[in-house]
């Protein structure tokens, strides 16, 4: 069963940070269906790649993160390797991950708390 998914970005800054102030805020309504992995937590090594989405499930997924950690940064990659993001401490991310590319996450200095999810576009 399709569900609704309303992600919102608000971005707001100064003229005298940005030469003229800033102001921009965009909604979109998204319509998701299973496979959908809820608001998660992982811990993120040096050791490995962690997959985190499975590069055989088919369809685009809506995919969030949020690294915890107040100290290092994480890596989101294609399970071939190609990066997504670097997430230093306490940065986020949404954005859709292509269909068959899949997800991978990997800490640069320490273990990293990783917060994650995906809904899977119907």
């Amino acid at each position: 069963m399709s569900k609704t998914l309303t992600p919102k970005l608000t971005l707001t800054g100064t003229a005298a940070d940005f030469g003229a102030a800033l102001s921009l805020s965009v909604t979109d309504s998204l319509t998701v269906g299973v496979p959908i992995e809820g608001i998660s937590q992982i811990t993120i090594t040096t050791a490995d790649n962690q997959e985190l989405v499975d590069e055989a499930v088919s369809g685009v997924k809506y995919f969030y993160a949020r690294n915890t950690d107040t100290t290092n940064f994480v890596i989101l990659q294609t399970t071939a390797s190609v990066q997504y993001a670097r997430l230093s401490p306490g940065e986020f991310c949404f954005f859709p991950i292509n269909d068959g590319a899949g997800l991978e996450a990997r800490a640069d200095t320490a273990s990293c708390i990783l917060e994650y999810a995906y809904w899977t576009k119907a």
